[in-house]
């Protein structure tokens, strides 16, 4: 049988026909397309889904509709008063003292329990001091001979350390809160490691009479330390514990110069040490080269300057408050002028100099009452200084160097017996304290009004810090 015509039949059916390759292609094609309709159509509806979710959580809400946690602020500082008393009726140059610190909320004003310190004999060039480590933990309190921790957390005193080397002189703390050092009246400085509390091995720094060293500084670096001597300033190297070679920065005082130099200061960049002395001058010191500057009077006022002597049982000399504002730019040194014989009024004088050029300005005076001497006090901004002048603060403009209208307070602003007055100001500068008797009193920085002080119980308060 001849097949060919059957053939020829379904080869002329398939003409036309693409083949099955094509064919499964298109198919898939259009499957791809239709998937991808669905997705945008399931995206659109989940869209939709969540601002309705949206709409429906109450505005403030956080994830799954709760409360988002409120920030907290940052704890108030708390200020602490260092009081001691003299406890003897009648004492030639030692006395025996009972010391208290004081813990005051500044959120609230309120005065905490006193925390008992130490109980002892206070004589000699002995003056007590309280410091607080930049990390704001520990309080350190000096006293004849020992340093005492107190817990800033708990407000509980640690074991006391004990500092050879006789009277206390100061106290510094390193920026990494890691050291203290301490500085004696027989020439040694003392390291403190503040983790375990205990002192290290002493620094002797020498080249000086009896008195041996006064005030400690330490560079923003925290590298060194410069301490001051009679007529001298050491450096000291914190990482090795060694002294470098006296800066000799010229006589203090032909009568009185066995005295320290009474201030030392550095500037915020570590560049320029300022020691004030006890006639007043200033000189500065180059961190580089360790070598002094020309020496910078202070202004001058109608009488000489004044030395105070103070009584038996607290015989220091005062030059002056020695302060750097905040941005480095311009050091103030309080001195005073007159209160014996034919200058019966004192004189505070605050002199601002330019740490550019290490030339003073126009001196600042003011009247004081009662022989109280001046401290300054700068706000973080650095647009306000305050001065105490006996029962009065006065603010200084620092960008124009006027002085404001004086505030009165209730009290005599006091510190060290009664000559130097003390003064902090709240690390955002919006309250500044002042020492009143036994009492603090709080100075509204915006207005410039005092509020109602604050009584501490105990002797009079001596001297006051504030956590950072």
């Amino acid at each position: 049988m001849d097949n060919k015509p059957l053939h020829d039949l379904l080869d002329s059916a398939l003409v036309g026909v693409p083949p099955v390759g094509p064919v499964a292609q298109n198919a898939l094609t259009a499957g791809i397309r239709l998937r991808r309709r669905r997705r945008i159509r399931a995206a659109a509806a989940t869209t939709a889904a969540m601002a309705v979710i949206a709409i429906a959580i109450p505005v403030g809400l956080g994830a799954l509709g709760q409360p988002p946690r409120p920030e907290q602020p940052p704890a108030a500082p708390t200020l602490y008063v260092y009081s001691y008393n003299y406890t003897g009726s009648k004492c030639s140059t030692v006395c025996p003292a009972t010391t208290t610190v004081t813990p005051i909320n500044t959120a609230t004003g309120t005065p905490g329990t006193p925390i008992h310190v130490w109980r002892g004999h206070l004589g000699g060039t002995s003056v007590g001091q309280i410091v607080i480590t930049p990390d704001g933990k520990t309080a350190y309190v000096t006293g004849p001979g020992t340093v005492t921790p107190i817990s800033t957390a708990t407000g509980t005193p640690g074991t006391p350390i004990h500092i050879p080397g006789g009277y206390i002189r100061a106290i510094a703390i390193t920026p990494d809160s890691k050291t203290a050092y301490v500085t004696t009246g027989s020439g040694t400085v003392t390291p403190i490691d503040t983790a375990t509390n205990t002192p290290g091995t002493p620094i002797h720094v020498g080249g000086g009479p009896s008195s041996g060293v006064g005030q400690i500084a330490i560079t923003p670096d925290g590298k060194t330390a410069y301490v001051t001597g009679p007529g001298t300033v050491t450096p000291i190297s914190t990482a090795t514990g060694s002294p470098g070679k006296p800066i000799h920065i010229g006589p203090v005082d032909s009568a009185n110069s066995i005295w320290p130099s009474e201030n030392v200061a550095i500037t915020p960049d570590g560049k320029t040490v300022y020691v004030i002395n006890i006639g007043g001058k200033v000189t500065p010191i180059d961190t580089a080269t360790n070598r002094p500057g020309t020496p910078i009077p202070p202004g001058k006022g109608p009488c000489p300057q004044w030395r105070v002597v103070r009584h038996a049982c607290d015989r220091g000399l005062l030059a002056g408050n020695f302060v750097i504002s905040p941005d480095g730019k311009t050091a103030y040194a309080a001195t005073m002028s007159g209160c014996q014989g034919s200058c019966p009024r004192p004189t505070v004088i605050v002199t601002p100099i330019n740490t550019a050029t290490d030339t003073p300005g126009t001196p600042i005076k003011f009247d004081t009452t009662g022989g109280t001497f001046g401290q300054i006090a700068i706000t973080p901004d650095g647009k306000t200084a305050y001065v105490t002048t006996g029962s009065t603060v006065t603010p200084i403009n620092t960008a124009t160097g006027t002085p404001g209208t004086p505030i009165h307070l209730a009290g005599r602003a006091r510190s060290f017996g009664g000559f130097w007055g003390q003064i902090v100001i709240t690390p955002d500068g919006k309250t500044a304290y002042v020492l009143t008797g036994s009492s603090v009193t709080p100075i509204n920085t915006a207005t410039n009004t005092p509020g109602k002080p604050i009584h501490v119980a105990g002797a009079p308060a001596q001297l006051i810090a504030i956590t950072p």
